[in-house]
């Protein structure tokens, strides 16, 4: 029996699933957030034309929020509140670039 043919191109329209995303929408938790060698959590914005960068100490995170929480629930709750950017658009993105440095 010959072997199954492979489609060449995009595959047709229903034959992923949402399961197959999932390690993409899996959450880090604040547990598994690294720390630089002083005990800090380390912040940038990936954006050309912003500067900001900041740290917060770990232990400052944990015990302000619990130790199962997600790093986007967090990254959005210490993003700076003054970015023009960090605002959500009508569909929920924010166009913010502020992220964990040290996960890049």
């Amino acid at each position: 029996m010959p072997p199954p043919h492979k489609p060449s191109g995009p595959l047709p329209i229903g034959s992923l699933h949402a399961r197959d995303f999932a390690p993409m929408r899996t959450q880090r938790t604040l547990a598994e957030a690294p720390a630089d060698s002083q005990g800090y959590v380390r912040f940038s914005c990936l954006n050309r034309d912003c500067s900001r960068t900041g740290k917060i100490r770990l232990a400052a995170l944990q015990q302000r929020f619990a130790p199962g929480e997600g790093l986007v629930n967090i990254l959005n709750a210490v993003m700076p509140k003054d970015c023009p950017r960090s605002a959500p658009d009508p569909w929920g993105s924010r166009r913010c670039g502020f992220c964990y440095r040290d996960l890049r």
